[in-house]
């Protein structure tokens, strides 16, 4: 009953707004997809086949540098079916792309999956089908039963979750992806963190809600090669943990307490030296080193506080995190 009146509820709110709510909402965050963009729809038109009629299709083209933005004008072109493309006027991230796809889904459920069909439309029926039959939870999250990458990113991918797990007020499940499926009331309170560096698997954390974590077997890519590489994951990790952890702050601090006890116990054995007979000390080799231990010391917590600052700087700035280049829609999603 509960869920009965929480979704009359948003359907009310969504006729307020001249919307229709839906069945399903399935968010595609593009960036160089276009080969793979017309088979995904063709895959998931056969998985979603009884429910593809309550079902509207959020394509994201984040900048993309290839033909995306052609392929996705050519699918919004054919009749009998619920799409939208959302172009943005740059390459904002996969971050922003979720975001937008978000605030525009109008379904009962929204999924988030990939274009390259590494991530199977099979999936999102599965999880869908779970939410009708387990009312007690609000969202259904995919995570991956074997990995597929080598030892070393699986190494500093395990290193990165634990870290994050014991840092910050959140717990993500390792190996669990953007990949999900969840209900309305779960993307509202997703939508109403407002803060402008996003990281999505920790957001979906902290609002908390119930989620049950389905295994799944990921696929080769269909086409095209992956947009990830060690660099930009680091990155996301370090954005990650400074968005839900103030611990390198604290770090600093420890660091330097720890270094000023070194240096003092260091400063003892000097004094304890030169006072042998026969022990000679360089006093410049003695300045050298503390000059050099502060310094670093400075440099780091400075290091770690400035990167700190430049997030506040980015988020009182109220930069979008995203622009829309244009909208096209369906025939049919215009009607409804």
């Amino acid at each position: 009953m509960t869920r009965i009146r929480e979704c009359d509820t948003i359907q009310l709110l969504f006729e307020q707004e001249g919307r229709s709510l839906l069945k399903l909402s399935v968010v595609v965050p593009c960036y160089n997809e276009g080969d793979n963009i017309v088979d995904f729809y063709r895959e998931s038109e056969a998985a979603l086949h009884d429910i593809i009629g309550d079902t509207e299709f959020i394509f994201v083209n984040d900048g993309s540098s290839d033909d995306t933005g052609r392929r996705l004008s050519e699918l919004c072109a054919k009749e009998g079916t619920s799409i939208t493309a959302v172009e943005f006027s740059r390459n904002f991230g996969k971050e922003a792309a979720i975001l937008a796809g978000l605030e525009r889904s109008r379904g009962e459920y929204t999924a988030i999956i990939d274009a390259d069909l590494q991530q199977r439309p099979e999936y999102v029926r599965q999880m869908t089908e779970f939410l009708d039959q387990h009312p007690e939870y609000d969202c259904v999250a995919a995570y991956q039963a074997q990995r597929k990458e080598g030892r070393g990113q699986a190494f500093f991918k395990d290193r990165f979750y634990k870290i994050f797990n014991r840092t910050t007020e959140v717990e993500l499940r390792a190996s669990a992806s953007d990949f999900r499926v969840m209900r309305r009331n779960m993307v509202q309170a997703v939508l109403s963190l407002k803060e402008k560096i996003r990281f999505s698997k920790g957001i979906f954390s902290w609002v908390g809600y119930n989620t049950y974590y389905m295994p799944y077997k990921v696929e080769e890519r269909h086409a095209g090669s992956s947009k990830w590489n060690f660099f930009k994951l680091t990155r996301y990790a370090l954005d990650g943990i400074m968005s839900f952890s103030d611990m390198p702050l604290k770090a600093a601090l420890y660091l330097g307490v720890c270094l000023g006890l070194v240096s003092l116990t260091m400063l003892i054995a000097i004094i304890v030296q030169a006072a042998l007979p026969g022990v000679f000390v360089s006093k410049l080799l003695i300045g050298l080193f503390f000059a050099f231990l502060l310094s670093g010391i400075n440099l780091a917590a400075l290091g770690i506080v400035g990167v700190y600052l430049a997030r506040v700087y980015r988020e009182v700035k109220g930069r979008p995190v995203y622009i829309i280049k244009s909208v096209q829609e369906s025939s049919r999603n215009k009607k409804e």
